[in-house]
């Protein structure tokens, strides 16, 4: 079960807190097309905001190398986005 109500930004400012409480910075500090790997996050920290993500978007057995499949903060929310919305991605497939 998906967070329905969380709009593709707040997945997005989500994904830039978490990303900021783990590398110890702002969230202004962190530009959404930036590389994971320049904040310096470890393997912990990844885990850290995969459960972040989980507790806040309402997915779960998420892949544990989510965030190097999709390394930056804009890649992860599409990928999220799809995730948490699959009908929408089925309407915009059915639409081309």
């Amino acid at each position: 079960m998906t967070n329905a109500s969380m709009t593709v930004e707040d997945v997005r400012t989500m994904l830039v807190e978490a990303v900021a409480v783990q590398a110890g910075i702002t969230p202004e500090e962190v530009p959404a097309d930036e590389p994971f790997t320049s904040f310096g996050l470890d393997s912990m920290a990844a885990l850290a905001v995969g459960m972040e993500i989980e507790d806040n978007c309402g997915l779960s057995d998420l892949a544990t190398d989510l965030l190097w499949d999709y390394p930056t903060i804009n890649t992860l929310t599409d990928a999220l986005w799809k995730l948490m919305n699959p009908q929408a991605e089925l309407v915009a497939a059915e639409e081309q």
